[in-house]
């Protein structure tokens, strides 16, 4: 079989390539990371280095990607998506339906919204990410993704940027509690993503609580 490399241009900073070797470890994963930190283009080369790596066997890959609204969805996550699928060959892109799949393989990854879980009721799945689960109803994880899941003992990754004491919150606490979950946090100071000048500014320029939830990853 003839194999091809495709650079897509991203090059994951220290703490990104930390977490891409963990991630794989467990099945149910939880990131809270500050705003802008880069959790949400690390959660998109996940998928896509996971669905570009499935085998083809008697189903294809499927992934899915959720945010608290179908907007949210296509904002966040749609244009990187298919900004990335555009490099690899034999991708092909539905702009209606917000997929990508690739043909070598069959896998396909889908952004969605969590207000139309309806959606991929009953469709199994080999991996999905929950970003900003604390704004989603919690049958979202339970009674929806758990399920799609289950069957192909499939991961899960939750994203987020704390917002105090809340479903996130509580994920995180069950990740340290569970052998078969993990958890990591990641503050502004230990990311690289900003400048230090932006830093300051945003210090200065923020309530002190504000600060801590935002860019220390507070939960409080």
């Amino acid at each position: 079989v003839k194999r091809e490399t495709v650079h897509l241009g991203y090059e994951p900073r220290t703490w990104q390539s930390r977490e891409h070797l963990r991630v794989a470890e467990k099945l149910f994963y939880v990131l809270a990371v500050h705003r802008r930190g880069g959790k949400t283009e690390f959660v998109l080369m996940h998928m896509i280095s996971n669905a570009l790596r499935n085998r083809r066997s008697r189903r294809d890959g499927f992934y899915v990607y959720f945010a608290p609204q179908l907007k949210q969805a296509k904002l966040i996550a749609w244009e990187r998506l298919k900004r990335y699928a555009r490099q690899i060959p034999l991708t092909e892109i539905n702009e209606s339906e917000l997929w990508v799949k690739f043909r070598h393989n069959g896998a396909t990854i889908r952004v969605m919204g969590a207000d139309n879980p309806d959606a991929v009721r009953g469709i199994g799945a080999d991996g999905a990410v929950l970003d900003e689960s604390k704004d989603m109803k919690p049958e979202i994880w339970t009674e929806i993704v758990q399920p799609m899941l289950a069957d192909r003992g499939g991961w899960c990754v939750f994203i987020g940027t704390p917002k105090g004491v809340n479903r996130f919150s509580d994920l995180y606490d069950q990740a340290g509690r569970d052998p078969d979950w993990f958890a990591a946090l990641y503050t502004v100071y230990e990311t690289s993503a900003l400048l230090e000048s932006e830093i300051e500014l945003a210090r200065k320029s923020m309530p002190e609580s504000a600060f801590k939830q935002e860019y220390l990853c507070d939960f409080a």
